[in-house]
């Protein structure tokens, strides 16, 4: 979990009020913020925040929070942005590389060594949080005024160029030797693996201000002497590129400086950024209320919801509520999260404690039926074996004289003996009969468990279903043995014969005229008879050998 130390000094600074130690103790876990270590002697806290909370990887952001909870500032933060004359000129190529980019000036930088230090803390957390080690999202800072407008976002050859970058004075080199000679280079050369461009970013007179996402150039280092900065995010996820410069822009402007925007200039037309708009949900309040098992009335949950820093208000449909979300807050997926969101404004302390009441655990119905087809099995004389759900392709299908139809085929199987998933027992039967055959017959075997069935109904697109199979492996073993086993086990099963039947049918498996279908309630549910003599050739088997497989679903 990411973390964030900071001054009870500056928090009291950024609150307007005075807080102690031992408040902040116990009002940080209420904003979802969990107590790291405390250093009393140099008054400093340092707490642990959820990833998808990237607005508390600054203390700004932690005491805009700490400000909805203790009703200092409720409702929506107001955040401008002033429209400017920059521009970024967005090539095309990019879209081969890296093709979004999100940009922002930053004026009236005054900032003190804790902020600085916070503007750097802040960048690495986003580059982990949202950036995803600056796969997804990259950031770079840069003095503005030691660069010329209007830039460009563009790519060129790994050796089309030389640069000096960041932490290699008096070194020019290409893109290429950076990835190879430079720390950055070679900590995130992988990003850029198998381009066969690279992205940057040029001003007017043709100078590099980044190589995204490896490096900045020097030119636009950023000095105690900087007073406006060029903020550039490029990425993969428009989306990310976006959030992440308006959880940047948003704290800087909390440290006290001025947002201008920036005309990304895209081949399909500008994108003005940053976009401090607010996300726009409706919600249920009885969906709220169902959740955390109150009865909050809506003004009681506008209320909530401004503390937690959104705007609110009834909705125009009956029983909802219209919300305002801030753009910091990227973190909102699902009206359960909304939910949440009221609990905390609400308050978690507040909420009613109910004694949960025990349940009695019990066997899941198909575990209960597998356990009643193994005593049968066992009772039968049957010996249980168990098999993997992972086949072998060859064996499940060619060798059972069955064609390759919807079959499910592993992407990357560790071993081609388990290239596939079983849509059956019988073939893994045949294998333990195989492995087995030095044993004295008969060798009467079975297996209850899974099968794995392609249905496009499913989510997944596939069905896990349970069947039962047996083997019998002997001199004389003939369709009657099978039959026996079937109605011995229907019988136990408590099915009463005038619902199954057997019907004469062909099945590639077993033998013509020697194979039956299992029929209950007139469906279909299994087939029955003597191994079929050209499977037993490629399975090596000497002797006849009679089965049965059922599918166990509708029994349970």
């Amino acid at each position: 979990m990411p973390t964030i130390e900071f001054t009870l000094k500056r928090i009291q600074k950024l609150l307007g009020k005075p807080v102690t130690i031992k408040d902040l103790e116990m009002d940080l876990q209420w904003i979802s913020l969990d107590l790291d270590e405390i250093n009393e002697a140099e008054e400093k806290i340092k707490v642990e925040y959820n990833p998808n909370r990237p607005d508390f990887s600054s203390p700004e952001g932690v005491a805009r929070a700490l400000k909805g909870y203790y009703e200092i500032e409720t409702g929506l933060p107001t955040f401008t942005a002033k429209g400017g004359d920059y521009q970024v000129i967005v090539d095309p190529i990019v879209n081969q590389v890296r093709p979004y980019i999100a940009t922002a000036i930053v004026r009236g930088i005054d900032l003190d060594s804790d902020q600085v230090a916070t503007l750097m803390n802040t960048q690495e957390d986003l580059h982990w949080a949202i950036g995803r080690g600056r796969k997804k999202v990259a950031i770079g800072v840069h003095d503005l005024d030691k660069i010329t407008p209007p830039f460009t976002y563009t790519a060129v050859k790994p050796g089309a160029m030389k640069f000096e970058p960041l932490q290699m004075p008096g070194y020019q080199l290409t893109p290429a030797e950076i990835l190879v000679e430079h720390p950055k280079g070679r900590e995130y050369a992988h990003i850029l693996k198998d381009a066969g461009i690279y992205p940057m970013i040029f001003d007017k007179d043709n100078n590099v201000i980044s190589f995204p996402p490896i490096i900045n150039g020097t030119l636009t280092m950023v000095t105690d002497d900087t007073k406006n900065l060029f903020i550039d995010m490029t990425g993969t996820d428009l989306k990310a590129v976006n959030f992440a410069l308006n959880v940047l822009c948003t704290m800087l402007a909390d440290m006290g400086c001025k947002i201008e925007k920036v005309a990304n200039l895209y081949p399909d037309g500008p994108r003005v950024t940053p976009n401090f708009a607010p996300a726009e949900w409706n919600v249920e309040a009885e969906y709220i209320n169902s959740y955390l098992g109150l009865k909050l009335s809506e003004a009681d949950m506008i209320k909530a919801l401004r503390k937690v820093r959104f705007d609110a208000k009834p909705g125009k449909r009956r029983g909802t509520i219209d919300v305002l979300v801030p753009c910091y807050r990227g973190d909102l997926m699902h009206p359960v999260d909304m939910t949440e969101e009221v609990a905390m404004g609400y308050g978690y302390f507040n909420l009613p404690t109910t004694i949960p009441q025990g349940g009695v655990g019990r066997y899941h119905p198909k575990l209960q039926a597998q356990a009643l087809v193994r005593k049968i099995m066992i009772g039968l004389g049957f010996q249980e074996v168990v098999n993997f759900i992972l086949t072998n392709k060859e064996k499940a299908f060619s060798a059972t004289r069955r064609k390759w139809k919807d079959g499910i085929v592993l992407k990357n199987p560790v071993s081609k003996e388990y290239d596939t998933t079983r849509q059956d027992l019988l073939s893994g039967l045949l294998q333990n009969l195989q492995d087995n055959k030095h044993e004295s017959i008969p060798i009467k075997i079975f297996e209850v468990g899974d099968v794995i069935i392609l249905d496009k109904n499913e989510e997944t697109g596939a069905r896990r279903d349970v069947h039962a199979a047996s083997i019998i492996y002997d001199k004389e073993a003939t369709y009657t043995d099978a039959r026996s086993v079937v109605d011995a086990f229907m019988e136990m099963h408590g099915i009463d014969a005038s619902r199954y039947e057997i019907t004469a049918s062909t099945n590639p498996f077993g033998l013509e005229g020697r194979t039956a279908d299992i029929n209950i309630d007139k469906k279909r549910v299994g087939s029955l008879g003597e191994v079929h003599p050209e499977i037993l050739v490629n399975f090596d088997l000497e002797c006849p050998a009679a089965f049965f497989e059922i599918n166990l679903e509708p029994l349970i």
